[in-house]
C-alpha cells in the first residue's frame, strides 16, 4: 500500500503529456533572454543611425537652398559644385535610411520568436541582414558597424546552439533568400521615403546638375 502510494506521489510530480505536449518547441528561457539582449542592443544601433539620418537629412536641405540660391543668382558653376555634394550627401542619406529600415524590421522579426523553430526561420536571416549592412556602417559609423557585427556573430552562436541542441538543419538558402526580401524592401521603403521628402532633389535639380558636370 505505501509502494502505491509513493509511486502515485512521484507519478503526480512528473509533468502531465499535455504539458509536455505544450512545451515543445518552445525556446528555453536562456535563449529568449539571449534574443531579448540581443532586441535591446539593436534598438539602441537603431535610435543612433535615426539620428545620423536626420542629420543627413538637414545637410541635404541646407545644400539644396544653395543650389536654389545659386541658380537664382545665375552662378551656374556654383550651383554645379553643390549639387555635386549634394548628390554624394543623398547616395550616404539613402544607404543610412535603407539600414536603419532593415534594423527596424530585423527587430521587430526577432520579437515574433516564440517557437524554436523561429530560432532558424528567423534568427539565421536576421544574422545575414546585419553582416550585409555593416560593412556599409563601418565606413560611416564605424562603432556602429562593430556593433552590429558583434550582434550578427551572437544570433549566429544562438542558432548554432539551438541546431546542436534539437538538430533543425539551418536552410542556407533560404536565410540568404530571406535577408535579400529584407533588405530589398528597405531599400524600396528608403527610395519611396526619401522621394516624399525631398521631392524636388530627387525628380530633378540635383540629378541634372550631376548630369551637366559628368557631361
Amino acid at each position: 500500500m505505501v509502494n502505491f502510494i509513493d509511486k502515485w506521489k512521484n507519478k503526480e510530480k512528473e509533468p502531465s503529456l499535455s504539458s509536455k505536449i505544450k512545451s515543445i518547441g518552445k525556446p528555453s528561457e536562456n535563449v529568449k533572454e539571449q534574443i531579448d539582449l540581443v532586441i535591446q542592443r539593436l534598438d539602441i544601433q537603431t535610435k543612433k543611425l535615426d539620428i545620423a539620418v536626420k542629420r543627413f537629412e538637414n545637410r541635404d536641405a541646407d545644400l539644396f537652398q544653395c543650389v536654389v540660391k545659386a541658380l537664382s543668382d545665375r552662378d551656374r558653376a556654383r550651383a554645379n559644385i553643390f549639387a555635386s555634394e549634394l548628390w554624394e550627401i543623398r547616395k550616404v542619406e539613402k544607404m543610412l535610411m535603407q539600414e536603419l529600415l532593415a534594423l527596424e524590421s530585423v527587430s521587430m522579426r526577432l520579437n515574433t520568436v516564440s517557437e524554436m523553430g523561429d530560432i532558424v526561420t528567423v534568427l539565421a536571416p536576421a544574422a545575414n541582414v546585419l553582416n550585409n549592412i555593416r560593412s556599409g556602417m563601418s565606413t560611416i559609423l564605424p562603432e556602429a558597424g562593430q556593433e552590429l557585427e558583434n550582434i550578427g556573430s551572437l544570433l549566429t552562436d544562438i542558432v548554432t546552439s539551438t541546431n546542436q541542441s534539437t538538430e533543425m538543419p539551418v536552410n542556407i538558402g533560404t536565410a540568404n533568400a530571406d535577408a535579400a526580401k529584407i533588405l530589398e524592401e528597405a531599400e524600396l521603403a528608403a527610395e519611396k521615403r526619401l522621394r516624399e521628402q525631398f521631392p524636388e532633389v530627387a525628380t530633378g535639380v540635383a540629378m541634372s546638375k550631376k548630369t551637366s558636370i559628368e557631361a
